[in-house]
């Protein structure tokens, strides 16, 4: 397989790291800002740690309608071979506010179709956090190599940028209520 894609992307963030990382390790919020995922559910009890695994309906990312379409017709092919129409997550390294990645794939029989592994790195900046993404695709079947070849690494590497600039606005205004729910709130006065 040679359409393997790496990415990597990196923004500022007006949330500082414990904040940014609580509300990313909630993988079941993904949805909120990543707009190739309609639903995450957690499958693993407990707290969310190395191994809680997450099972996750998603779509195609954000790339221009042709490439989708060309992505889709990949992903077809691979559900007509068998492979599932979800995708699997599994973490695979917590560090309290510095570190989150996982590993994801499309189950394919006892493989997998695509597999996919990501990776979020929180450094604070000043009130803030540079959040830098890594992404890295390892298609499994030939299918897939197709699917992941119709975006390229530019067409990823935009999609994760559409993503990450969503997840910007979103963490921003979650961020701006927490602040102001925790301000306290001074009664007017009385006009005399």
């Amino acid at each position: 397989m040679n359409a393997r894609v790496e990415t990597y992307s990196s923004f500022a963030y007006a949330v500082a790291p414990r904040a940014l990382y609580e509300y990313l390790q909630d993988f079941t919020r993904h949805p909120e800002w990543s707009s190739n995922l309609s639903h995450v559910e957690k499958m693993t009890d407990g707290a969310v740690r190395v191994g809680t695994r997450f099972k996750t309906s998603e779509g195609p990312p954000p790339v221009p309608p042709l490439v989708k379409l060309n992505m889709m017709r990949g992903f077809i092919t691979g559900v007509l071979s068998g492979a599932k129409a979800y995708s699997i997550a599994e973490i695979t390294a917590l560090e309290a506010d510095n570190r989150i990645a996982w590993a994801a794939g499309i189950p394919l029989g006892d493989g997998f179709f695509n597999r996919a592994e990501w990776e979020f790195i929180f450094e604070p900046r000043g009130n803030g956090t540079q959040l830098t993404q890594k992404f890295r695709y390892l298609p499994q079947t030939r299918a897939a190599e197709q699917m992941i070849g119709a975006a390229g690494e530019n067409g990823i590497t935009q999609a994760c940028a559409v993503n990450l600039e969503k997840l910007k606005r979103v963490a921003e205004q979650i961020q701006e209520r927490a602040h102001t729910s925790s301000t306290p709130h001074r009664p007017k006065e009385r006009a005399r």
